[in-house]
């Protein structure tokens, strides 16, 4: 409810912000899609391991440049669904991870030529993940549910691609980390996407 709560704030904040924007030279507002990594690392007695999935996550995103060199951008990253089925001994069972983000960071740009720059950005993100185990113990069925709000470093790298002064091409890979984290259970995520960006 939060997460939402948060999702409609920033809603309505980019709609009475588009006018300034529009305005404001430097400004840009921006679209991805693209596939979202989320792995599990599980330490414990019994032993490490690891095991991932990957599902279609996108990204709405707006910022601002200073100049050609440095900006601040900020957005919201929805990180799809990752599922995942285990079996050890007497357990089975099906452990599923929704991932939402909130960001919130700083760029700075690379102009190769005037169609072409490279980027990166280092930031925080507000991760809010909601984590489902349906699972069957020495056939007992049993059902766990939990969502955790985890703040990590986020870091990215990317490329651009300029159609013209207003539009272009963009390719991101993005890094948030550890999004959640409990009892030698680390759950990690990324997302690698393309996109549009257009600026005012």
């Amino acid at each position: 409810m939060a997460m939402i709560k948060q999702i409609g704030v920033m809603v309505i904040s980019a709609a009475l912000m588009t006018p300034v924007l529009a305005q404001a030279e430097g400004a840009y507002i921006g679209f991805n899609a693209g596939r979202a990594n989320q792995k599990v690392n599980v330490s414990g007695d019994d032993g490490d391991g690891s095991v991932k999935d990957n599902a279609t996550g996108y990204k709405l995103y707006g910022g601002y440049e200073f100049n050609q060199y440095f900006g601040v951008q900020g957005g919201y990253i929805d990180l799809g669904k990752g599922k995942i089925a285990y079996a050890d001994s007497d357990v089975q069972g099906n452990f599923s991870s929704k991932v939402r983000s909130l960001y919130i960071a700083a760029t700075a740009t690379l102009p190769i030529n005037e169609q072409f720059a490279l980027f990166a950005k280092l930031g925080v993100s507000r991760n809010r993940v909601k984590i489902v185990d349906v699972y069957t113990d020495a056939g007992v069925a049993g059902y766990i549910s939990e969502s955790e709000t985890r703040t990590t470093p986020l870091i990215g790298i990317g490329a651009a691609y300029n159609f013209s002064k207003k539009l272009a091409a963009v390719l991101e890979y993005e890094n948030f980390g550890k999004v959640a984290k409990d009892d030698g259970v680390n759950l990690k995520a990324n997302l690698f996407s393309v996109g549009l960006r257009y600026k005012f």
